[in-house]
């Protein structure tokens, strides 16, 4: 499906929008999930945003193939970083936006010794801002997404009380997954991200320490990988925590449910239960104004009162400051709701809330949907 050219033409204006408030003259963006929000495809490319002006798309693979997919108009071959400098000049452009959050430092030194005259400044905020707002048809996409989670978690309880493994759940779930449309690689925004589906999280490999900045981690596969299910044999109570991420047309939906095998083990099913209560009170602060941090700050001092402090969103050095997150084209978009993160919640914002508990040794446990902020209050997608 090809992003509608109003769709486009909409973030191109609310993009434009915030380089003015930022006193930026143009934007040069290369990073792949920016390239698909402001142009509608994957491509080896440049655009060129003027604050004041039509964007230019310099491409240098495919040309052909992104003139017939995406809606804009001006789009060229670009053969050279020579070709950038009098481009530039022509808009007269004196104060130029980079994606420095993610540009290799390379890159950044090849455009400051292109572009001497030029200041160049930092665009990534800018550009999240404008992100973090989704229309009607961003949500839309997310809602495909989410069926393909809602498949998983329907199918989710006879895999856990048959397979052997949270491994073999995991294998079972990602190709019904596939099935109902997954594209497969997912996207999640930084130096060394990677998401691949999400994961299935037996006992205590549910408690092993992420590497990355995630409430949960998995021993994985090897030490190569580090993360996802490591095949814990599933055992009488244990825990087993299916946390996954739908994929269509880009767009990502997150989510997470807990299962047991046979009889609970007690304190994870209180634990649980912590879980579900504190979403629905995390529910009730979800709507414009509210500040992301006021919803980790909420659920860290109720999951304290109820106990399980030392518990919240990981254990030890591996705690991480948030219970959720912004989600779109990544799995790490903002808001972030996360200590120290004081921007208030917007309509149209579009968040995973994850409250979760982690027990070393024994396991987790924890519930996770994707809302979209609206006027009176979120709407459950997952």
């Amino acid at each position: 499906m090809s992003v509608p050219a109003n769709e486009i033409a909409r973030r191109l204006t609310a993009f434009r929008a915030a380089l003015v408030e930022a006193s930026i003259d143009a934007a040069l963006i290369v990073e792949a999930t920016d390239l698909i929000h402001l142009t509608g495809v994957m491509a080896d490319a440049h655009l060129l945003v003027p604050a004041n002006d039509d964007p230019i798309l310099l491409v240098r693979r495919s040309l052909e193939r992104v003139q017939a997919e995406s809606p804009l108009e001006d789009v060229r071959p670009f053969r050279s970083f020579k070709e950038l400098p009098p481009l530039i000049a022509e808009l007269g452009a004196k104060r130029v936006g980079l994606e420095l959050d993610v540009l290799p430092a390379g890159q950044y030194l090849r455009y400051r010794d292109l572009l001497p005259d030029v200041d160049l400044v930092d665009v990534s905020m800018a550009l999240a801002g404008v992100r973090a707002v989704k229309s009607t048809w961003e949500i839309a996409m997310i809602s495909k997404a989410a069926e393909q989670v809602a498949a998983a978690f329907a199918a989710a309880p006879a895999l856990v009380a048959e397979q052997s493994t949270d491994r073999a759940i995991q294998i079972e779930l990602e190709h019904l997954m596939r099935q109902a449309g997954h594209q497969g690689p997912l996207r999640f925004r930084g130096l060394n991200g990677q998401m691949f589906y999400g994961a299935v999280l037996a006992g205590p490999d549910g408690a092993v320490a992420p590497w990355a900045d995630t409430p949960l981690g998995g021993p994985g596969p090897s030490a190569a990988v580090g993360k996802g299910p490591g095949g814990w044999e599933i055992r009488d109570g244990d825990s087993v925590t299916v946390d996954l991420v739908g994929g269509w047309e880009g767009y990502l939906a997150d989510a997470t449910r807990t299962f047991f095998r046979g009889t609970p083990n007690p304190q994870l099913a209180e634990a649980l239960a912590e879980c579900e209560s504190i979403l629905a009170a995390l529910e009730e602060l979800m709507r414009p104004g509210v500040t992301a941090e006021d919803l980790y700050l909420r659920g860290l001092e109720l999951a304290t009162e109820a106990g399980f402090g030392d518990h919240w969103m990981g254990h030890g050095p591996g705690r991480v400051r948030f219970v959720g997150h912004g989600v779109g084209l990544e799995i790490n978009e903002h808001p972030f709701l996360a200590q120290g993160f004081s921007a208030p919640l917007e309509f149209g914002n579009v968040i995973a809330v994850e409250p979760k508990l982690v027990f070393p040794g024994v396991g987790s446990v924890g519930v996770e949907n994707t809302y979209v902020v609206d006027r009176d209050g979120p709407v459950q997608l997952t």
